[in-house]
């Protein structure tokens, strides 16, 4: 999770192979789904 702009985080490389990344400000729906993704996967 970041306040930054997703485009800065993945260009600046914070984030390695495999790794998930949501922004704030989010909705707790856009959250449980994420996390619901990434188990399913």
């Amino acid at each position: 999770m970041t306040g930054y702009a997703e485009n800065a985080t993945i260009a600046n490389g914070f984030l390695e192979a495999g790794m998930q990344m949501i922004t704030k400000p989010f909705a707790v729906e856009a959250l449980a789904t994420r996390i619901r993704d990434m188990i399913q996967s």
